[in-house]
């Protein structure tokens, strides 16, 4: 999966258990239900009393244990902290055991294993899966336990990204998005408004001199921040339909090539753009927190901030993505409430959380762990952690996958000088129609 959906895309990267991971990581599934019932560890005690008042008997019978799979494609660098986690969980559910399974293609191995009755009973993935998964009726819907408790739990952005279609099939444990990363040397405060953000790109660009006066790879996914300021959109996933022919849309694109575009090197190679930052080159980056290990390694003094505002009436929604843990169709419906136990413990338990923030870096969305004093005492956790509540879920409709390639041709088309901004953006509706129709 491309570095610009990570993992969401990356976002990347990442599942957990039943799952393998992605543009943006691990995912997390949680519901809660108030009828909920645990397991205990110690074996119960029975006693019987035969007719003889003298007589007692006493029989031990053991609970017997639920075993729960998880698949995911999580890396090397971030599984400790799940697996390390889960062994915290087993001791106190000694009668769930957790076992995760990495794959290596994990949707391929979802798409032939689920529908033979040999698939994980959880997998992790970023929240983009749930249409085409839930439509092919490989998921479980788990509306039971999903309470308006539960859901005020976490940020909005993961309120949406765990439903689908009416139905909850997961439950969310990370998100990512993109973000102003600023170099602290050449700009001591960060913008609080556009205007202010385009007189620094004002400043420091000088095409000739080599130096520009911002950083940002142009694509669908980083580029639908600015389309959403003004309303506009790429697809709806309530409607089911592209809005590329939208005033809205025209408009947020044009602010981009009017407004920013000007003042950015003229490539989309992702590289490119990035290295521009690392080498002091542009004082600004547009990036999500998939970047920021380079970013450390080239020796930035950097800070976060979120997308500046245009005005009072407009502001950038970027993309996100959400890490979710996802429920797979049950061959053993007997396990859900155990399977349950497990996503609530996970998703909600502000330790479990927090730990994943501190040792992987995952940005949270359990309102509880932003706002801890140490979440928002580190940098890059706070500054994207902030970003994330002016995000949008990227699309969750099968229909989706039909967009980004007609919309990323438009754009270098308009960057080409090939077609107008209008035209381009004409062109790419009627393909993505012409696509969905069949």
């Amino acid at each position: 999966m491309k570095k610009a959906l990570f993992a969401l895309l990356l976002i990347g990267v990442l599942a957990i258990g039943v799952v393998a991971s992605g543009c943006i990581g691990g995912e997390s599934t949680t519901t809660s239900s108030p009828t909920q019932t645990t397991s205990t560890s110690s074996p119960t005690q029975t006693t019987t009393t035969t007719s003889s008042p003298t007589q007692t008997t006493t029989t031990t019978t053991e609970e017997k244990k639920v075993t729960i799979v998880i698949w995911h494609a999580i890396g090397p660098n971030e599984i400790k902290a799940f697996e390390d986690l889960i062994a915290e969980f087993e001791i106190e559910y000694p009668n769930i055991d957790i076992q995760l399974e990495q794959k290596a293609d994990l949707e391929t191995s979802l798409k032939a294993a689920i529908p033979a009755g040999q698939g994980p009973d959880l997998f992790m993935w970023a929240h983009d899966w749930i249409g085409k998964f839930a439509e092919a009726g490989m998921l479980e819907p788990i509306d039971e336990y999903i309470t308006p408790e539960v859901l005020s739990k976490f940020s909005p952005m993961a309120q949406n990204a765990i439903e689908y279609g009416g139905h909850y099939y997961a439950m969310p444990y990370a998100a990512e998005t993109v973000a102003l990363i600023y170099n602290k040397d050449m700009v001591p405060n960060p913008p609080e408004t556009f205007d202010e953000m385009k007189a620094i790109m004002e400043q420091y660009y000088n095409e000739a001199e080599g130096t520009y006066g911002l950083a940002t790879p142009i694509d669908p996914y980083f580029i639908s921040g600015w389309v959403h300021a003004f309303d506009g959109y790429y697809f709806d996933d309530k409607t089911k339909t592209p809005g590329l022919d939208k005033p809205e849309t025209l408009q947020g694109f044009k602010f981009f090539f009017e407004q920013i575009f000007p003042y950015v090197a003229k490539t989309q190679d992702y590289n490119a753009q990035v290295s521009l930052f690392h080498d002091g080159k542009a004082p600004m980056m547009i990036n999500g927190p998939w970047s920021i290990p380079d970013v450390r390694n080239a020796g930035i003094n950097f800070g976060i901030v979120p997308l500046p505002a245009i005005d009072d009436q407009h502001r950038p929604h970027p993309y996100g993505g959400v890490r979710l843990i996802y429920v797979a169709k049950l061959n053993d419906p007997s396990k859900k409430d155990a399977i349950w136990t497990f996503l609530k413990w996970f998703t909600t338990n502000p330790d479990v959380i927090k730990t994943l923030s501190l040792q992987n870096g995952y940005i949270p969305v359990l309102t509880e762990v932003l706002n801890d004093p140490e979440i928002q005492n580190d940098p890059v956790l706070y500054g994207f952690g902030q970003a994330v509540q002016y995000a949008i879920p990227m699309p969750k409709s099968p229909e989706m996958g039909a967009v980004w390639g007609p919309v990323a041709t438009a754009i270098t088309d308009i960057i080409g000088g090939k077609k107008t901004i209008e035209q381009a953006l004409q062109d790419a509706q009627k393909e993505i129609l012409d696509a969905i129709s069949g």
